[in-house]
């Protein structure tokens, strides 16, 4: 079952209106190789790694976004926005 969705925009989470968050990827990297791909670095940060010397790259494709949650940002937005629509729907309901 697929949870999270895929925008080509930051589409705001249905509850709270947070834009969605760039969908990236990392890979590592020594110092002396620069970054030759066509995604964009978002982020290098040098680190140790077992005793050496490494780079962390963050990429991003320029274009996608990403909800973690279908159309929210968190389970917790679900869940509120869940039960919002059914106390909203029991409301209307005829008694």
């Amino acid at each position: 079952m697929r949870t999270s969705y895929l925008f080509d925009h930051p589409s705001p989470c249905r509850n709270c209106g947070k834009g969605a968050v760039k969908k990236t990827e990392s890979m590592m990297r020594s110092p002396d190789q620069p970054y030759t791909g066509n995604l964009q670095v978002i982020r290098e940060k040098r680190e140790m790694y077992f005793g050496r010397d490494i780079i962390d790259v963050t990429l991003w494709d320029g274009e996608t976004y990403i909800q973690k949650y279908g159309f929210f940002c968190s389970l917790n937005c679900a869940s509120d926005y869940a039960n919002r629509m059914v106390r909203t729907l029991e409301g209307k309901a005829v008694k």
